[in-house]
């Protein structure tokens, strides 16, 4: 009986103590496949120009692939079907109808109902006003959703790193980059290094290589291309005598931005890489930085190679990998 009355006792005292306890709420995480936006609106407005406006910007063809792939994949919900699976997805759009609001209003709420979400909420009062809004958004809030994608990649990256692989390019390139665990340093050559993550269907490829910076060095996308020609040929044969990785100009230009990229000026360039000699191609991207203090150019690039598959996502997956590099 007494211990019985001691059980309770310790009970009682257990309840009350959590009783008083502020109650603390653990925030899933948001699921759903990158490049993958859900966008709640009515049907009418989907079929309407509300929806033909989103479809303008995000169905857009993805230059520097092998397949026609959209900039991101649109999927329509009604708002009956926003529940909690689809309030759980990372990318959302939703169209709010708000009759007494005089002009739209464009609102990135991120972590609305789960952690790493990206939620974008526009209110107007019609569908002619929802358009104007994201007409007005409209090169942000594609580059919105691709920078959250591509900060979710890295962020997976950071959980499982190759150590011993960051600091063997550390010492040999002095630059800074995140590797994922599972890829290996396959070759250090002259100046240029391989890395790869090979599964059964697919070949995940990153080189990096310096080049003595010149006078009439200008990060021009034909400058570019023509050292990456020059270092591939050299360093990257193929399984053919005589083949060899190089740029495919003829049917597909590469395209080229310059960005303020970890504190350096740098050339970004999108493209597609072929096989001279033989019949393998796929896309790549490269980021090459001028190291002034070096006297050289530092390029980090990758590429991927799965035949007769849609690779959009692979490739900016491995862009999420060299986003992280930076000169030391």
């Amino acid at each position: 009986m007494r211990n019985a009355l001691i059980i309770l006792t310790i009970c009682l005292i257990c309840t009350m103590m959590q009783s008083c306890m502020p109650r603390t709420s653990i925030m899933p995480i948001a699921h759903g496949n990158a490049g993958d936006i859900i966008v709640v609106m009515s049907n009418e407005n989907w079929q309407a120009e509300a929806g033909d406006s989103l479809r303008a910007i995000f169905s857009e063809y993805c230059p520097n692939l092998p397949f026609e792939q959209p900039i991101m994949d649109l999927h329509q919900i009604s708002y009956d079907k926003f529940v909690e699976i689809n309030q759980l997805h990372r990318n959302i759009i939703f169209f709010e109808k708000v009759a007494s609001q005089s002009e739209g209003v464009f609102k990135v709420e991120n972590d609305k109902y789960a952690k790493n979400q990206t939620f974008v909420r526009i209110t107007a009062a019609n569908q002619t006003e929802f358009v104007k809004t994201l007409c007005q958004q409209r090169d942000s809030i594609s580059k919105l959703f691709l920078s959250a994608d591509r900060d979710r990649y890295i962020n997976s990256y950071s959980k499982t790193r190759n150590a011993v692989g960051e600091k063997q390019l550390a010492d040999t390139f002095n630059i800074s980059i995140s590797l994922p665990v599972e890829y290996n340093i396959d070759e250090f050559l002259d100046k240029f290094s391989w890395i790869s993550f090979e599964t059964k269907k697919t070949t995940n490829g990153i080189f990096v290589y310096e080049y003595p910076l010149t006078d009439t060095t200008d990060l021009s996308v034909e400058q570019i291309i023509a050292m990456r020609n020059k270092v591939l040929e050299k360093n990257v044969p193929g399984s053919r005598d005589g083949s060899y990785m190089t740029t495919e100009t003829k049917f597909d230009y590469p395209s080229t931005e310059t960005v303020m990229h970890n504190g350096t000026n740098t050339a970004v360039v999108h493209g597609m890489w072929k096989m001279h000699g033989d019949f393998m191609g796929g896309p790549f991207v490269s980021y090459s930085k001028i190291d002034e203090a070096r006297k050289r150019v530092v390029c980090v690039e990758g590429f991927v190679y799965e035949p007769n598959a849609p690779v959009r996502d692979k490739i900016r997956n491995v862009e999420g990998i060299i986003y992280t590099y930076s000169l030391k």
